[in-house]
């Protein structure tokens, strides 16, 4: 007769406190070292894809040369009939003055104004939909690292979609002008592109010293041909404060030949100082050498001033 024989099964011993600490403390450091990494790994695709969107505008820019004599939609913005601040290069859209025309296909009021890169909007080369959840082509306009910036990201509570119905900033700096190259305080550029929502004109004003000249007379907008190298649009350069926001230590720029590259922010951090001390969004035009300077140093990709 067989007997079934029951195995003994060893005691099951719990986890002691101690031994969960350990395990959580190791958690907890192999997250601290993932978390950076996953960081760096969304900041770098979203550089890329920032890079992206600029070399999309180089190939509309092309596209609106060559049908317009080789004149590009980039500049700056005033919403008066004085001075000219060439830092305010970031407007898709602005609303219009009273009593000042409004492009006929803006609206219900307010009526606004395309300007700037918005006059790629404009001429059909980038579309708008309407919906915040999906802005079509428009969205090359927005630098994905710029979804934190209330001011300059995409449908954001101070930056509300579409710009047919208000006016929007995006999250990429244009150049406004070229020939300033002394840049320092008191020098002024000769060839600043300059739209305005005060007057009837819908194009450019020519500006003298840093104002608007007397009577309005229209101003030639920059054109690709002559740009050559020169750089032309980069991301929003507001401030060191904002640019930080968007990719932390730099900027990536667009060239007026095609070329898109990553700068490091060092280069533009002693005019991002003199910013602090000298207004760039002056609205008399008297500190534009700052931006110029910015400018400047991005053609060079080096620091040019003392």
């Amino acid at each position: 007769m067989f007997t079934s024989l029951r195995r003994r099964r060893p005691a099951r011993n719990a986890f002691t406190l101690v031994e969960l600490l350990v395990v959580i403390g190791i958690i907890a450091i192999l997250i601290s070292i993932l978390i950076p990494t996953l960081s760096r790994a969304r900041e770098s695709a979203q550089r890329t894809q920032c890079l992206s969107n600029l070399r999309q505008m180089a190939v509309m820019f092309n596209m609106y040369a060559n049908a317009n004599q080789q004149q590009i939609p980039i500049g700056t913005t005033s919403g008066g009939t004085a001075g000219c601040a060439e830092a305010l290069n970031y407007h898709l859209t602005r609303g219009v003055s009273s009593g000042a025309a409004a492009d006929p296909d803006t609206g219900p009021p307010p009526k606004m104004r395309y300007m700037g890169l918005g006059l790629l909007l404009k001429a059909g080369y980038v579309k708008e939909t309407g919906a915040s959840q999906n802005a079509g082509s428009a969205m090359i306009f927005f630098c994905p690292s710029a979804s934190g910036d209330v001011y300059h990201g995409f449908d954001t509570p101070n930056n509300k979609w579409p710009p047919s119905q208000n006016a929007i900033r995006c999250s990429y700096s244009c150049r406004a002008s070229t020939t300033n190259l002394v840049a320092q305080s008191g020098t002024h550029a000769t060839d600043i592109v300059c739209w305005t929502t005060a007057t009837p004109e819908w194009y450019p004003k020519k500006v003298a010293s840093g104002a608007f000249v007397t009577p309005a007379a229209k101003a030639d907008m920059l054109r690709l041909n002559k740009l050559k190298s020169r750089a032309i649009v980069s991301d929003v350069m507001v401030g060191e404060d904002r640019t930080k926001l968007v990719h932390k230590k730099g900027i990536n720029v667009l060239y007026a030949n095609g070329g898109a590259k990553w700068i490091d922010l060092k280069l533009v951090k002693l005019q991002f100082d003199r910013a602090k001390l000298n207004d760039p969004f002056n609205s008399t035009g008297a500190n534009n050498w700052v931006t110029n300077q910015i400018w400047n140093n991005l053609d060079a990709e080096q620091q040019l001033y003392p």
